[in-house]
């Protein structure tokens, strides 16, 4: 098996594959508010978010995007892709099936 595949032999105990759920990331995360909803999504200076909070600013977003006329294959641009309007804009692009895409820095 190693001479297909050689890096497996350093995976240890990690399995080979990992069967992951067919689903969208928005509903991935979904289900983790859901199951987490208390529970802290995300720090960002001095600012914490609840999974269930951080579920109803994704929502909200896409709604104002969907307003706006976005659809699914549409293409937007998120050009601040590390804070947590970008992260929710990001989401909120993957419930309408909008693609996203960072933007380069040059």
């Amino acid at each position: 098996m190693y001479k297909q595949k050689p890096w497996l032999k350093y995976y240890k105990d990690a399995p080979e594959t990992i069967d992951y759920p067919r689903v969208t990331m928005y509903e991935a995360l979904m289900q983790t508010v859901d199951k987490y909803p208390d529970r802290i999504a995300y720090d960002f200076f001095d600012y914490s978010s609840t999974y269930r909070q951080f579920g109803q600013d994704i929502d909200i977003c896409a709604n104002a995007l969907a307003s706006l006329g976005l659809k699914k294959c549409d293409r937007i641009t998120i050009s601040m892709p590390t804070s947590p309007q970008g992260i929710i804009c990001f989401y909120a692009a993957n419930k309408l099936g909008v693609v996203a895409r960072k933007r380069r820095r040059y």
